[in-house]
């Protein structure tokens, strides 16, 4: 059942990265694991590596997948904004990483977040 779940995060990330971020995002590996204190979380650094490249890790915790699919999407839309801002060298968190800046330093108009 994971393995559908992951599919379909998988195609979830390519529409979202296509409609809010004009398909700007790099690939990343999505987990879903156990982390009861996160709907979600991304890596700092790209984590899982190929031969010949590179990955950050977006994880969605298991033990909130039940709550509703658009919940779920949001959580996985937030962990991409992350990424958006890290790929562009925007600093989205504090240094202590606890408070989200992102909405502060992303001024387009066109992005919803």
């Amino acid at each position: 059942m994971l393995s559908k779940d992951n599919a379909l995060f998988e195609k979830a990330f390519d529409v979202l990265n296509r409609v809010y971020f004009n398909a700007e995002l790099p690939k990343v590996m999505i987990t879903i694991q156990s982390r009861p204190k996160a709907y979600g979380y991304i890596t700092c650094n790209e984590v899982w590596t190929d031969t010949d490249r590179s990955y950050y890790e977006i994880n969605i915790t298991a033990e909130y997948l039940n709550r509703p699919i658009e919940n779920v999407l949001a959580t996985l839309q937030h962990e991409m904004v992350h990424l958006y801002c890290m790929v562009n060298g925007i600093q989205d968190t504090s240094k202590a990483g606890r408070y989200h800046m992102a909405l502060i330093h992303i001024s387009e108009p066109t992005r919803p977040y």
